[in-house]
């Protein structure tokens, strides 16, 4: 029977497992690297979802990012060995002898099956994701273990029933293995590739500037991965260590405002309110705020950038104010928050954001 608190009360009082001390840095950036895959291969897929980093397992798609009823769980492990995973690879329990102590660890199957034992009902599936196939059912680059053979599906229901006795075959049959073609020697090249590809797919081909995207979302993904901070609600859990559709289309919707910036050499003659040293200044600024606004974890700059909106949007559109008039106007209202949130603060600065945010505004 369901735990009736809901899924999000049981996923916030649940203790998550310990994480293998031989985990390395590389392990996590592939694991980081994998969820934004999920997400460009997801996000067309469902009206809502939340893609969570090292939370109860290494990936989590949530169905919703605030009140959420299903969810699927994916272990990542890479393998740089060859040769696939063998069902005894994945049944096998370690065991670990310190001070005359026994300790026998679970198998990479009993840990996967913990979530089910956990959250079942609410649990529609847990992956073990790879870079190697699986050896038997080599064929099939994603299946459910009650997929493959009968006598290995029985053998792996045992190896669980051993540890959790209470386990059912539907339960079990609820567990499977993924294939991921994502590299494992250049998994940041891979996934810049496929973020290139997703906003195509999103936008149609326009440009961008790509270095920057990604060096922006991968950041932001490396520290919501590295989150460790204590989270007093489901929707805390995914602002602190998840991506949510909203977010991605916060992402969207910069480049499609960014290719409505004109270029610096096309304003410049109408700024005819300035010196030509502070236009110089202004126009280098320009340019840094150009590439600034596809970060979507700059909370700083989006407040700035949201303040000066306020004070675009108050202006009397009959009034034949020039542009250098218009930013004056707004860097009165907005010069003291942009002093106090942009690091550094520079009256050019705040004036380049006034005007990238005059040609972009809708």
């Amino acid at each position: 029977m369901g735990d009736l608190r809901g899924l999000a009360a049981q996923l916030l009082d649940t203790p998550e497992r310990e994480k293998s001390g031989a985990s390395t840095a590389g392990r996590y950036e592939f694991q980081t690297f994998w969820g934004l895959a999920l997400l460009f291969e997801h996000h067309g897929t469902a009206t809502d979802y939340a893609i969570v980093f090292e939370f109860h397992d290494d990936v989590a798609l949530f169905d919703d990012p605030a009140h959420p009823t299903k969810v699927r769980f994916y272990q990542v492990k890479t393998k740089t060995t060859v040769g696939g995973w063998t069902l005894q690879k994945l049944t096998s329990r370690e065991k670990t002898t310190r001070k005359r102590v026994t300790t026998i660890k679970p198998s990479i199957i009993d840990k996967m099956y913990d979530s089910v034992a956990k959250f079942d009902p609410n649990v529609l599936s847990v992956e073990f994701v790879s870079n190697q196939p699986c050896s038997f059912n080599a064929t099939n680059a994603t299946f459910s273990f009650q997929a493959c053979g009968a006598a290995e599906f029985q053998k792996i229901v045992a190896s669980i029933q051993s540890a959790y006795p209470g386990a059912t075959e539907a339960q079990v049959g609820l567990l499977g293995y993924r294939l991921t073609n994502l590299s494992v020697g250049d998994a940041g090249s891979h996934i810049k590739g496929k973020l290139h590809q997703f906003v195509c797919d999103q936008l149609g081909e326009v440009s961008f500037n790509l270095e920057t995207l990604y060096k922006a979302i991968v950041d932001d993904c490396r520290r919501k991965a590295a989150f460790i901070g204590a989270n007093a609600n489901f929707p805390e859990v995914v602002r602190n260590k998840g991506i949510t559709k909203d977010n991605v289309q916060t992402w969207l919707n910069t480049i499609q405002r960014e290719q409505r910036a004109p270029e610096w050499s096309a304003i410049m003659p109408l700024m005819t309110g300035y010196s030509y040293l502070e236009n110089l200044r202004i126009g280098q600024q320009y340019e840094v705020v150009r590439s600034a606004v596809l970060n979507p974890s700059d909370a700083a700059l989006f407040r700035v950038r949201t303040a000066i909106r306020k004070a675009i949007s108050a202006f009397d559109p009959d009034a034949p104010h020039t542009l250098c008039q218009l930013i004056d106007e707004a860097f009165a209202s907005c010069r003291e928050i942009a002093q106090k949130y942009l690091t550094p603060y520079s009256s050019e600065r705040l004036k380049a954001i006034i005007a990238y945010e005059l040609h972009t505004n809708e």
